[in-house]
């Protein structure tokens, strides 16, 4: 039975191009095309397929408005691809927070010979969206208890397809004054992660800023890789980028930040996998425990794709699993090192 996918795009080049890319594939089929979002909320809800690409930027109704309406009334997997991601952050991470699994941004240029390089890239990012289980409400939050002074350990953290959303729920479970040092690698192009860092420091819990060069490991802090670079540590604490190939097929790629956590800080480093396809963090989480460290990850039950935390599970590198609503606790325990279920 062939996945059945609506295309709602504002440019009737973009809806033929998805179309004729869609129909080539053995297992999906195109329902349905819509060019504005009233459109595409009509549709959604009679046709009910099984993905949506959606527009930001389009007349009537835009995709964030759309989006909002088709999550209360048809509540279906939702893949954003829209040229306004690339230029506005912010309206990516309301889609996300909205409901879409994930996110795809169009070339800057529209020319058939630009977008056709991505074809691959989409498809694949169709695929894992139809394969994700969604939004889903987590249980409640078990509040990380206050802890005093600063510590030398180091949190390191992997994320990728849900992962914005995750990283939010777990910085609101987070309590102020957390006295380690955090780095993140969540799977963004550049021009994403400022404003994702900025999203998680407004949360007010742990102060977050993008990295940039000249910035080292800090207790309290904590830095977000700039999309487009790996990040790594080095052996004075400073962080290093670089933009070597991308690894696993991602730029920035958490198992550099997970490696040289290993190596420079050993026994203190406790490192986080959270939602995401792939295998990135597998062999870094593997890494940091033959050093000492400990590993936690993201449990089957509120990942949005469990790709990664798994891959990190059967390769042996996770000491515990926890389901969202608890890491946040498990994380503080596991600094005051206490390696306990938080509930």
């Amino acid at each position: 039975m062939k996945n059945r996918i609506l295309i709602v795009d504002d440019s009737p080049f973009i809806r033929r191009l998805l179309q004729d890319w869609i129909k080539a594939e053995s297992d999906m089929e195109v329902v349905g095309t819509a060019g504005d979002g009233n459109e595409a909320i009509e549709l959604a809800q009679r046709l009910k397929p099984d993905l949506i690409t959606l527009d930001v930027e389009m007349p009537n109704t835009d995709g964030i408005a759309a989006l909002e309406t088709i999550m209360k009334t048809a509540p279906t997997a939702v893949l954003m691809v829209s040229s306004v991601t690339t230029q506005g952050a912010t309206a990516t991470l309301k889609a996300l927070e909205l409901g879409a699994i994930d996110f795809f941004p169009k070339p800057q240029s529209s020319s058939s010979i630009q977008f056709a390089g991505s074809r691959d890239e989409l498809i694949t990012k169709i695929r894992a969206c139809i394969g994700a289980k969604g939004v889903k409400a987590f249980g409640r939050a078990v509040k990380a208890s206050v802890i005093t002074g600063t510590s030398d350990k180091v949190v390191v953290i992997a994320s990728s397809t849900g992962g914005p959303r995750a990283l939010a729920s777990l910085w609101s479970t987070l309590p102020k004054g957390f006295p380690a040092a955090i780095l993140i690698t969540q799977h963004m192009p550049a021009g994403f992660t400022e404003s994702l860092s900025k999203r998680l420091d407004s949360i007010g819990t742990v102060p977050c800023r993008e990295a940039k060069p000249g910035d080292k490991v800090t207790p309290g802090q904590a830095f977000l890789a700039p999309g487009g670079d790996h990040m790594l540590i080095g052996k004075g604490g400073e962080l290093i980028f670089t933009k070597e190939a991308p690894l696993h097929g991602v730029r920035p790629a958490a198992d550099y930040l997970f490696r040289t956590a290993a190596d420079i800080y050993g026994r203190r480093v406790l490192g986080v996998v959270l939602t995401g396809m792939g295998r990135d963090g597998a062999e870094g989480s593997v890494e940091i425990r033959s050093k000492g460290g400990i590993v936690y990850a993201e449990s089957e039950s509120t990942c949005t794709i469990y790709g990664m935390p798994k891959a990190a599970f059967e390769a042996g590198g996770v000491d515990a699993q926890f389901p969202l609503h608890e890491l946040g606790a498990a994380i503080t325990a596991g600094i005051k090192e206490k390696i306990a279920r938080a509930s």
